[in-house]
């Protein structure tokens, strides 16, 4: 681990507060069981851990069970490899649907802006299959809404039935402080 990495674990908050996983936020990196928490990131990644464990190594897709994390489905993605850099967004969940206020199901990542290779989000899901392993990344977030400050996502291979890969992730939205992007009614909710 690079000494910047380290500075970077040293003052972040899972330093300070054992409950909250510890997601880097300079590029995306494999992830150990001690960098998670037991916040939604944490629990996501200790699930996928228990799943790979049994497997004793990548789980098939068919082991992934939703009710197992049934709290957050609304910010899960999942997405499939469709070879070389290129993924398609297989399912979002509502909370992620919601926050985007666009449907990415069934879109390409070089089809929307900013999902493309050369960004971070991509970058976390070509590490994930690289690394075959659990992968985070925290990032300021890069958009129009005037309410989020950055994004947190965690990123798990799958392996498809058909033997395609598939990346499953939660991805978490870090609002200004004192917003609850639930209270704002549907007529406000232009400017997420």
């Amino acid at each position: 681990m690079s000494s910047g990495r380290e500075a970077m674990i040293a003052a972040g908050s899972h330093a300070n507060d054992p409950g909250r996983s510890r997601i880097l936020g300079d590029a995306p990196g494999p992830l150990s069981p001690e960098d998670l928490g037991t916040d939604r990131i944490g629990r996501f990644g200790r699930y996928w851990l228990s799943l790979a464990d049994a497997a004793s190594g990548i789980p098939e897709r068919e082991r992934f069970d939703p009710a197992a994390v049934a709290d957050l489905l609304a910010n899960i993605i999942l997405v499939e490899h469709l070879g070389g850099d290129e993924f398609r967004y297989r399912l979002l969940g509502t909370g992620v649907d919601w926050f985007t206020k666009r449907p990415y199901t069934g879109l390409k990542t070089s089809e929307i802006e900013g999902h493309g290779p050369g960004n971070r989000i991509h970058s976390i899901y070509s590490q994930t299959l690289r690394t075959q392993s659990l992968v985070g990344c925290a990032m300021p977030y890069v958009g129009r809404s005037s309410i989020c400050r950055s994004v947190k996502q965690i990123a798990a291979p799958l392996r498809a039935a058909d033997g395609r890969d598939q990346i499953v992730s939660l991805i978490e939205f870090e609002l200004a402080s004192g917003v609850e992007a639930k209270l704002l009614p549907p007529t406000k909710r232009w400017v997420l």
